[in-house]
């Protein structure tokens, strides 16, 4: 746990807070639905949205 806990400060301590489970539902169904750019794409945005502190 402690290397889980290092890894999340290290990655801007947003991977700490957890995802709520409608988030983690739509990216598992965008991603098997859609092309790899595309779940890429939307991954990418949630992690920047997620980790952005101006909300």
């Amino acid at each position: 746990m402690k290397t889980l806990s290092a890894l999340g400060v290290l990655a801007g301590g947003f991977l700490i807070q957890p995802i709520p489970r409608a988030v983690v539902t739509t990216l598992l169904w965008v991603a098997s639905r859609s092309h790899p750019a595309v779940a890429a794409l939307v991954l990418v945005l949630v992690v920047a949205t997620w980790g952005n502190d101006d909300a």
